[in-house]
């Protein structure tokens, strides 16, 4: 009997620690390790005791040339992938403490995985970034400038992080976002990606609003106030009502579009800057529907 309630303690404490027995992660382990190949690591056992000992998912870790006992501490020596896994620590059959030890394979991350986008100059407004990578499963990203939180993706896949940039001052140090990375295969990288704000600014799309063929353009809502200080180019996409082709265009001086123009779509960019275009708005019908009825009711009159 005494077996038994020894054994469901023991399940007790691993399901409470979130551990597992089988080495394999699909986030990230709120005690973890990352370690090179060929590298030494000291792994603590966090309590008074010193006699404890190791277990390296569900085997007990054994003194040897890559595996030092020491106290409450256990060293890894000249790191490989078969000594990757869930340690913990035992005293009298009761675990005390675990660290999850992954695969650092941040040297070999030489592509850029993390790529963001800013809709404004606005500190009230977030950074949108995205961070993917092959075979990795679950990402994670932080402003270290700003000494911020770590930020999980959203369900669209962005990760929307918050700076302290002044919009109204030169800036003087780069944003660096951090982000980290974790494999089912227990693999871990490490990757950082410096930038000025106003290296990766994209408006949202203008606000766009035809009457009669006049077209008015506003900023987007999001984009920085006054307008003279934070000016907007334009670039204005027609198609024509004879055959639906696309083409560039300008507004006549009084803000109309070409004759013939069925619909249009708008695009900006900072024109300071020349950052990145918005992207396309919606088509948007451009016909004089007043004429259209009184033509039609011409044609019916005429029948």
């Amino acid at each position: 009997m005494s077996k038994m309630i020894s054994a469901l303690s023991m399940i007790f404490s691993l399901v409470l620690l979130g551990i597992t027995e089988v080495s394999a992660v699909d986030t990230f382990p709120e005690n973890f390790v990352a370690v090179e190949k060929h590298s030494n690591v000291t792994l603590l056992c966090r309590t008074a005791e010193l006699d404890v000992t190791w277990q390296q998912d569900s085997e007990e870790v054994l003194p040897s040339e890559y595996s030092v006992l020491k106290g409450n501490q256990l060293i890894l020596r000249d790191f490989l992938v078969d000594q990757i896994g869930n340690y913990t620590c035992w005293r009298n059959n009761k675990i005390i403490d675990y660290t999850y030890v992954l695969s650092d394979i941040s040297s070999q991350v030489t592509d850029s995985p993390i790529s963001c986008t800013a809709e404004t100059f606005n500190c009230t407004y977030s950074i949108s970034c995205r961070m993917n990578h092959s075979a990795f499963i679950d990402f994670r990203l932080r402003n270290e400038r700003d000494s911020n939180s770590w930020v999980q993706r959203s369900e669209s896949g962005m990760f929307y992080l918050t700076h302290s940039t002044n919009p109204y001052a030169e800036e003087s140090d780069r944003l660096v976002v951090i982000g980290e990375a974790v494999s089912s295969s227990d693999l871990y990288f490490k990757f950082s990606h410096s930038f000025y704000l106003r290296d990766i600014i994209k408006p949202a799309c203008p606000e766009v609003n035809v009457k009669n063929s006049k077209v008015d353009l506003q900023p987007p809502l999001t984009w920085a106030q006054p307008s003279s200080y934070y000016p907007l180019d334009h670039e204005i996409q027609c198609k024509k009502q004879d055959d639906g082709t696309v083409m560039p265009c300008t507004l006549d001086q009084n803000d109309k579009v070409p004759r013939g123009t069925i619909e249009l779509r708008v695009r900006c960019r900072d024109a300071l800057l020349l950052s990145q275009w918005s992207d396309w708005t919606p088509w948007q019908n451009v016909r004089n529907r007043r004429k259209n009825s009184k033509r039609k009711k011409n044609k019916k009159k005429s029948v």
